[in-house]
This record gives C-alpha cells, structure tokens and sequence, in this order.
C-alpha cells in the first residue's frame, strides 16, 4: 500500500480502515444522529441506534464517546462478544471495580448505588445487541429500573443492525424497548454525498487540486455501492490500483468497473 499512496503523493491511504479526524466525513445523517445520542445522554435517556453493515456505526460511537468523554462522562464500550459467560452486571460490576454478589439482582442494586453516590456521568455504549442473549438484555433491565422505577442512574446507548429494533419489540424486552428516549439512524449517502465523501477523504490524505475521480467514475462508484462507505472505501481502492497499474492518475469509470471485476463481482 505504499507504493500506492506513494504513487498519488498521498500522506497516508484515504480508504483504509485508520480515519483521521479531518478524514471523517459528517454528512447530514452522520451529524443528525450523533445529535441525538448525544442529546440522549445530556437527559440521561437511553438511546438506540441502528445501522447497516458498513454506514459507519463503529466511527459515529466513537465520535459520541470521544465528544462526551471531554464533557466529563465516563464512557464504557462493550460488544456481544466481551459480555463473557458471567453475565453482563457482573462483567460491568468489575469494570467499575465491584465484587459481583451471588444475585445479579444485588449486583445490580451496588451499581446503581455506586454511580448515584459517586456522582459518575457513565455512559455505556453497547454494541451488537441484536446478538445479545435474552439473559443479556435481562441484565440491562435490570440496570434501568431504580427509586421505584422513577430513574436510573445509567445512560445506555443500544447500537446494532436494523433487527435490533424488531428484537426490542420482542415481547420479553418491551420493557426496556418502552424505556427508548429516541432512535437515530444512518443510511447510505447519496450520490452528492459520495462526492464529498471522495472529496473529505482525498483531501485529508494530500490530494492535489486536481480531481482524482472523473464525474463518471463518482456515478459508477454510486452506482455500484448504493451509497454505503465501506463498500465505497474497498472499490475505491481497486480503483486506485487498477489506475496505477496503468500509469495514470485520474480514475475513470472503467476503472471502477475494472475494480469490481477484480472483486469477483459482474
């Protein structure tokens, strides 16, 4: 990948995985939807949000927690996968630096107990829920109920694909779907979006003022993705190569048909 970026006298790869903060493109959705978990948070709600494989789910948590994190809130992430087998009261009660008690029931009770005495902003951002088990969301329950079901002292903010809103609507996790302030979503960008989107990340990376991507090749990289970054990031790339390989420096539209073929698509 050096020699690519070095080919177009990049700073570093404008569709790879690291994103700088300039490289960060907050589209219209991008803003609107990180204004609402953050809003969520601020009334101490819980929030959902929910997105497609590849619309920047994982870059918008971050920029939540990072944003809050500089207001003082103490941010906790955890996906399905780093729940573990003891449950998720008792893997956040260590987080926090608590003994779990033989009842989660209990456990759950000295969490509230301790963010409430101590006065802690937590936030906690839990990803993959639709792949939660039911014992897992029992666990979050349990977390939002406190004084009598009036308040709880923890922020949630529940992120995963669309069938994490249909799992919600399950009859045994209504009551914490009730429990929702808002929901927020990200869609796949549109075309003068996919633009900007080439535009923010080429910029960042040192493009010169020329257009690196022709109007045709931005239609056909629209066309070909629908709109969604990841899927834009990996046929770009292609594109790019395919483009060096012939000792050019302008992407056309027949290089991002290229890019997909050498993807094994037709």
């Amino acid at each position: 990948m050096n020699a690519l970026t070095s080919y177009f006298g990049f700073a570093f790869h404008p569709f790879g995985r690291f994103t700088p903060a300039p490289a960060l493109f907050r589209h219209r959705g991008f803003a609107e939807a990180l204004s609402r978990l953050a809003f969520a948070a601020e009334i101490d709600g819980i929030a959902e949000l929910v997105a497609d494989p590849g619309l920047g789910k994982s870059l918008l948590l971050g920029e939540l927690a990072a944003s809050l994190q500089a207001q003082g809130f103490l941010v906790h992430y955890l996906a399905h996968t780093t729940t573990g087998p003891f449950g998720f009261v008792n893997v956040l009660a260590r987080k926090l630096g608590l003994l779990p008690s033989r009842s989660r029931v209990e456990t759950a009770l000295a969490l509230s107990r301790k963010v409430l005495d101590e006065h802690l902003r937590l936030l906690l951002v839990l990803d993959e829920v639709q792949d939660m088990p039911d014992a897992t969301l029992a666990d979050l329950r349990l977390l939002t109920i406190d004084d009598f079901d009036r308040k709880s002292p923890f922020r949630l903010v529940l992120a995963g694909h669309p069938a994490l809103h249909d799992r919600l609507a399950e009859p045994p996790h209504r009551a914490l779907e009730q429990r929702v302030t808002t929901v927020a979503r990200l869609s796949p960008l549109s075309l003068e979006e996919t633009r900007a989107y080439l535009d923010c990340r080429l910029s960042a990376a040192g493009q010169a003022r020329q257009p690196l991507f022709g109007d045709a090749a931005v239609e056909a990289l629209f066309d070909t993705t629908a709109g969604v970054p990841r899927a834009i990031n990996n046929l770009a790339t292609g594109a790019l190569i395919v483009a060096a390989t012939q000792n050019r420096r302008v992407v056309c539209a027949q290089d991002i048909h290229d890019a997909r073929l050498d993807r094994g698509r037709p």
